[in-house]
């Protein structure tokens, strides 16, 4: 467990992954788009990872009114797993192959936590810190599909539903799924966080749905990652959720553009028991409704000397 976070982390280390792994069920994440060019560093995959990846597994059918990576029906998601050998109360640990897809893992986490998966920890440094710890790889071939089974024939539970047969669906206060109307309250009388880089962030002249949400603070979710794939230390973190008003009892809500980069910022603040809201819907749903406002250019973040809840 990291030093400094909070006592049950979501956090795993690589050498203690390494020396747990029998008892631990590896899920490997693909990220919904290539974050960064040139082949793969490492050939292989942990023995016995199964394969996902975030599109398929990790997100479901867009509709007219979602973002473009929405919530899964929790009850395709636990039957495609359990199709797998896997079990809600499996002790899970999601990985991504490259140290800068992080934030994959961590909308892996959001998913199957929200989704009633009671143990899921994300591998700090990704596939790289378990190599360098001595883990050992087996050929991406060996594990057989690259992603869990298609949903069956017939309806499925609309995305937003949480109902699973036979299944208790404890939600810990880290996840918490906001809607556009409680996002507008956020921004207004809360912290609103945008994840996206400066250039989504501060839109553009000639498109005035681009931009962010009005008074959304701007906080890259790539801040909190240090340059060989692992999340920063406790302090560094808090230091960085105060700076951006977003430690205390205040609302504290978090989007990007489709509920991948900012599930990083919802997932670091969990370790410090900082509970943020996740906007999954995010940009890709709000620029495109007509009625909620945009607001261009930039935003100064405020200063935590000027909010006296940051404690």
């Amino acid at each position: 467990m990291t030093s400094g976070l909070a006592t049950t982390s979501y956090l795993l280390d690589a050498a203690t992954a390494l020396r747990e792994a029998t008892e631990l069920v590896f899920i490997e994440v693909s990220p919904w788009r290539v974050m960064a060019a040139g082949p793969d560093r490492i050939a292989g995959r942990i023995p016995g990872a199964l394969a996902t990846s975030i599109k398929f597994d990790f997100a479901g059918t867009p509709t007219a009114t979602s973002g473009h990576l929405p919530l899964p029906a929790p009850g395709h998601l636990h039957a495609a797993l359990r199709s797998r050998g896997v079990r809600p109360t499996d002790n899970v640990i999601v990985y991504t192959r490259r140290i800068e897809e992080l934030s994959s893992a961590t909308r892996a986490w959001f998913t199957l936590t929200w989704a009633g998966f009671s143990s899921v920890r994300v591998l700090d440094g990704a596939l790289p810190a378990w190599t360098n710890v001595g883990g050992p790889t087996e050929s991406l071939e060996a594990t057989g599909p690259t992603e869990l089974p298609p949903p069956a024939a017939g309806p499925t539970a609309p995305s937003s539903g949480r109902s699973v047969p036979g299944v208790d669906l404890p939600v810990p206060p880290s996840v918490r799924v906001l809607d556009a109307a409680e996002v507008l309250e956020i921004s207004q009388y809360g912290t609103l966080l945008d994840a996206r880089p400066a250039h989504a962030y501060n839109g553009l002249a000639d498109d005035p749905r681009s931009g962010h949400i009005p008074h959304a603070v701007h906080a890259p979710s790539n801040h909190l990652v240090t340059p060989d794939g692992r999340l920063r230390p406790a302090t560094e973190l808090r230091r960085w959720f105060l700076q951006h008003r977003a430690i205390g009892a205040h609302e504290v809500g978090a989007y990007c553009g489709g509920g991948v980069s900012s599930s990083l910022l919802v997932f670091a603040a969990a370790l410090l028991s900082q509970p943020i809201g996740l906007y999954v819907d995010s940009w890709s749903a709000w620029s495109a409704t007509p009625a909620l406002p945009v607001e261009q250019g930039t935003t100064p973040t405020p200063s935590p000397d000027l909010d006296t809840d940051c404690t």
